[in-house]
Formats: C-alpha cells, sequence, structure tokens
C-alpha cells in the first residue's frame, strides 16, 4: 500500500478578496456594528485581517470595534498599525478628514481612558492645531 497525501496537492488557493467581495464584507462589518453586534462585527474584521486584508478600512474597522468594547490598549495598537501603513502627519498646513478626525479621538480617549494624560494631552494639541478649519494662511 502506499502512502498518499489527504491535503489536496496543486497550487495553493488565493486568501485574496477581489474588490466587490471586500466592499461586501465591510458593509456587513458596518451594518453589524450599527446594529449592536459589536462582536460579530469584530469577528469578520479579524477574519479579513487574519486572512491577508490588511487595508486601511480593515484594520480602522478593528481600531473602531475595539475602542467600542473599551479595549483602549488594543485600540492604540490598531491606531498605531494604522499610523505605519496610513501615516496622518503631512509637512505643511492642512485639514483633517473626516476619518482623521475620527482617528485623533479614538486614540485621545483611549489614551486618557489608559491614564496617560500627558500624551492624551499632546493628542489634542496636535488635533486644535489642524482642527475642521485647518491652519491659518498667512496673509
Amino acid at each position: 500500500m502506499s502512502t498518499q497525501s489527504i491535503l489536496p496537492v496543486g497550487p495553493k488557493p488565493s486568501r485574496a478578496l477581489n474588490r466587490r467581495q471586500r466592499d461586501f464584507l465591510l458593509l456587513n462589518i458596518f451594518v453589524l456594528a450599527r446594529h449592536g453586534y459589536v462582536d460579530r462585527a469584530r469577528v469578520l474584521a479579524d477574519a479579513m485581517f487574519e486572512t491577508g486584508d490588511e487595508s486601511v478600512e480593515v484594520i480602522l474597522a478593528r481600531a473602531v470595534l475595539r475602542f467600542a468594547d473599551g479595549q483602549w490598549a488594543e485600540t492604540l495598537d490598531e491606531l498605531d498599525r494604522l499610523d505605519r501603513i496610513a501615516p496622518m502627519e503631512r509637512f505643511g498646513s492642512y485639514r483633517l478628514t473626516d476619518r482623521q478626525r475620527m482617528r485623533r479621538y479614538l486614540k485621545t480617549r483611549s489614551l486618557f481612558e489608559l491614564g496617560d494624560k500627558a500624551r492624551a494631552r499632546d493628542a489634542i494639541d496636535a488635533y486644535m492645531r489642524h482642527g475642521e478649519a485647518g491652519l491659518e494662511e498667512p496673509e
């Protein structure tokens, strides 16, 4: 009797999702979270991340869902990961987008909840410097 592998032979199937599949799953995360199913939404976002989707949208979803659960340190970990792949800071004057303002809020609140008031104050100062109106241009 010969020994045969019970595992499939051949190329490994691609785990990457196409754009439509990703959008569908991201929409599901949003709908689940809006209806109060934060745990289910988090599982879906974590599954997308574990299958190799390290996009800005997935990492931001993971940060928001951890924040909603009061997982302050984990929220900061996700925001740090997000800062490495999509930094917010740019040189010169600029206006923060809604997404960037949300990231600043998540960071500030998480730092405050962890008792790191000095870093929370720095985050607030950075937000105020680049708030909704942005920096005023010199005349």
